[in-house]
């Protein structure tokens, strides 16, 4: 059964709002690309990753650009005030709690092993994000995609591998991969990720999945469970970042968390653009926990995948995350998963002339936050302010912060609408190209009588 939430924008009525003529929608902005790799042997890359292997496997090498000189002084670690977690050490992380097969969390997040474009063994983080194939772990781009040096061609990763709850210090090779070691098939980047510039690390476009192949007929998804994919562009969040660290003072062998609030922070895009991403300073970026999930609080959604920052060496430690935005999640999800439904929102509309409500229902598999809703009232018509709605002529927008999938929330906005025969009005809501069925997006409804 759906579950059903009430969010009722509480209005007073102000002075006469004049209506202009209401514009045509603008133009979509075109669907972002995404590039798949050769299809690689999963078998393979199993076979390579023996257990002595994974516990040599270096971090993959943070981006030069944010490599910030060190200051003056001595060394600097989170400040006191501003570590989070319960338990914490000098920059922010605790150890999760074992065994990691207890929770979702800690059972769907894992270590990502890969030879890099230069043939050294390398480790990042990874998580499995939910999906109609039922194989898909999200990581970041610099992980799978990248050059042996400055000059180099672009290549894929090579014997990638997700390993699953992922214990190093386990006193035997079936407690150290408990669920097993899963081998990639292919890997999907946006296509705007080079994998040339140092800036790609920090642009928007640093979110990869790698889907892995089965494992005697079992899905990854149906073995450990997944995330709930949230669409978003990054913003004020309190979060669980996951992962597994492996520069000093870390050894990669242990699973790590990190309370921490974000905020907004700008990512390199296409033709000089930005977007936006997720900063913390309650976490400091270490290398190995690249690709590392962070996680919604309250909700445990999968809000976007550690990227880039600088660890407390540089005197300035912070995280980054790129959110699963449009261009980014958006872009791969599409390619890698075609028979999954996603940001599939449909909006119905009601109202008298005193209120108008609009029931937003999510379907499919993911959560959307900062979706817009709004109304175009009849001529005429006047409605005011309210948190969460501006008005500006007969156009009222209300922005739900959250969607759940099977979900539906209400929004109802007090009105008052000119005396007429049969008024009508509209309401939209704001959905992506993910949305296989944006016909019902729209909605013009009548209003009842008094």
């Amino acid at each position: 059964m759906s579950r059903r939430s009430t969010l009722v924008a509480l209005v007073t009525v102000s002075t006469a709002l004049v209506a202009p003529p209401v514009e045509a929608a603008a133009a979509p902005p075109p669907v972002p690309g995404a590039e798949v790799s050769p299809v690689m042997d999963p078998q393979r890359a199993i076979d390579y990753w023996t257990a002595r292997k994974q516990s040599r496997a270096d971090a993959v090498d943070l981006p030069e650009n944010v490599v910030i000189p060190r200051s003056a002084g001595s060394r600097v670690s989170v400040p006191r005030n501003e570590r989070l977690t319960p338990g914490s050490d000098a920059n922010g992380y605790a150890r999760v709690r074992k065994p990691y097969r207890r929770t979702l969390e800690s059972r769907a997040t894992g270590r990502l092993f890969f030879l890099d474009a230069a043939g050294h063994r390398r480790s990042c983080s990874g998580a499995v994000v939910r999906s109609a194939r039922k194989l898909l772990v999200a990581t970041a781009s610099h992980c799978v995609y990248g050059v042996a040096g400055r000059g180099g061609r672009a290549t894929w990763s090579e014997h990638i591998a997700f390993v699953p709850a992922y214990d190093g210090k386990a006193a035997s090779l079936r407690e150290r991969a408990p669920y097993g070691v899963w081998g990639a098939r292919r890997v999907y980047k946006p296509r705007s990720f080079t994998g040339v510039s140092p800036y790609d690390w920090d642009s928007i476009y640093d979110l990869a999945l790698v889907e892995v192949g089965r494992r005697g007929g079992a899905t990854l998804q149906g073995t450990v469970g997944g995330f709930t994919p949230l669409r978003n562009e990054g913003g004020r969040h309190t979060v669980a970042s996951l992962g597994y660290p492996s520069d000093a003072p870390y050894d990669g062998t242990r699973q790590l968390w990190c309370l921490a609030r974000t905020r907004p922070w700008a990512g390199h895009a296409v033709r000089g653009e930005t977007g936006g991403r997720l900063r913390t300073d309650n976490c400091h970026l270490y290398g190995g926990n690249s690709g590392g999930p962070w996680l919604t609080r309250d909700d445990g959604l999968l809000i976007g995948v550690l990227t880039s920052g600088a660890n407390d060496e540089a005197g300035h430690g912070y995280a980054v995350a790129n959110p699963l935005g449009r261009d980014s999640f958006g872009a791969v999800v599409r390619r890698a998963d075609p028979a999954g439904v996603y940001d599939a929102l449909s909006v119905e509309g009601s109202g008298t002339a005193r209120e108008v409500t609009a029931t937003v229902t999510m379907r499919g598999l993911m959560a959307a936050a900062q979706v817009p809703v709004t109304f175009t009232l009849p001529p005429g018509s006047r409605a005011g302010d309210a948190p969460g709605c501006e008005g500006e002529g007969r156009r009222v927008t209300c922005t739900l912060a959250l969607i759940r999938p099977g979900e539906s929330v209400r929004v109802s906005v007090p009105v008052r609408i000119p005396r007429d025969d049969r008024p009508s009005a509209t309401v939209s809501v704001g959905s992506t190209f993910l949305d296989p069925d944006p016909r019902d997006n729209r909605d013009t409804f009548q209003l009842a009588s008094r």
